[in-house]
C-alpha cells in the first residue's frame, strides 16, 4: 500500500516522536499537536493531517519532510488538512514558510499542495502564503472542501 513504513519523523525541540508500526503512516505528537503523514498509492496523494496548535517549526518540518523524502513521486500532490488546527504563527512567519517551500521544490518535477482551511486567521495566513509562494513547478491553493481540493490536485 504505502511506502512510508517505519519512518520516524523528527522535529527538533518538540515533544515525542513516534512510529506506529505497519500502518503506513507517520505520526508526530507534541504537547498540543498531532501531525500525520500518509501516502495513498491509489490516489497518488500525500496527505498531511494536523490537529491542535501548529507552530512555525512544525510547518517548516512539513517542507523538510517533503524535501528529504526520496520515496515520494517526483510529481507530488499533497493535501494538507488543517481544519482541526490553529496556526500558532505570526503573519511575519509566512516569509520563512515560503522559503522552506521554495527549498523543497527543486527536488520535484511538479509539486502541488491543496490546503483545507476553515478558520478565519488560518485562512489569512494561507492566503498570504498562496499570494507570495509563486514558483515554477509549484502550485498551492486553499480549499474548504476535500472533494474540491482532490479535483484540483488531480486536474491535468
Amino acid at each position: 500500500m504505502s511506502f512510508l513504513y517505519f519512518q520516524v519523523l523528527t522535529f527538533p525541540n518538540f515533544g515525542l516522536n513516534l512510529n506506529l508500526p505497519n500502518d503506513g503512516r507517520n505520526h508526530y505528537f507534541s504537547k498540543t499537536t498531532m501531525i500525520d503523514f500518509s501516502y495513498n498509492d491509489e490516489m497518488g496523494v500525500l496527505r498531511t493531517t494536523t490537529s491542535g496548535d501548529l507552530s512555525i517549526d512544525e510547518i517548516l518540518g512539513h517542507y523538510q519532510e517533503i524535501r528529504k523524502n526520496k520515496s515520494y513521486p517526483r510529481d507530488l500532490k499533497v493535501i494538507i488538512d488543517c481544519r482541526s488546527t490553529r496556526l500558532a504563527v505570526r503573519l511575519d512567519d509566512v516569509s520563512r514558510i515560503i522559503e522552506a517551500a521554495k527549498n523543497a521544490i527543486p527536488e520535484y518535477i511538479n509539486l502541488r499542495e491543496a490546503i483545507l482551511i476553515t478558520a478565519p486567521y488560518e485562512t489569512v495566513v494561507a492566503t498570504l502564503f498562496e499570494q507570495n509562494a509563486r514558483f515554477k513547478n509549484y502550485n498551492f491553493r486553499l480549499f474548504n472542501s476535500e472533494n474540491a481540493a482532490l479535483r484540483w490536485l488531480n486536474a491535468v
